[in-house]
């Protein structure tokens, strides 16, 4: 399953600013292997990885209800955005973000 929808609470809090949230279910394995593949981690050792404090939110994750993920995971992503992951693995966020136009 996959959703795509405007990032608007970014756009609100950050003026200028514009993004998209595509939320996602998939299998474990095609989560670890798209780590392995888009970002500098392993997607062999997430569970490694402590869970983020999201107190305060950052503006540029504000369109996710973060208190409904359990044991989030996040990354930065080349060229502005955001990968957020639920462990136990099977939903992720994809949030992509830009700056003033």
């Amino acid at each position: 399953m996959v959703s795509v929808g405007p990032a608007v609470r970014f756009e609100e809090r950050f003026p200028g600013g514009w993004g998209y949230v595509i939320a996602f279910t998939a299998e474990e394995q095609a989560i670890r292997d798209y780590v392995d593949a888009e970002t500098d981690l392993s997607g062999d050792i997430i569970e490694e990885y402590s869970v983020v404090d999201w107190t305060p939110g950052p503006v540029e994750l504000a369109d996710l209800d973060l208190g409904s993920i359990s044991r989030p995971w996040r990354t930065g992503l080349a060229g502005g955005g955001s990968l957020v992951l639920e462990r136990p693995l099977g939903r992720g966020w994809l949030v992509i973000h830009k700056g003033g136009r």
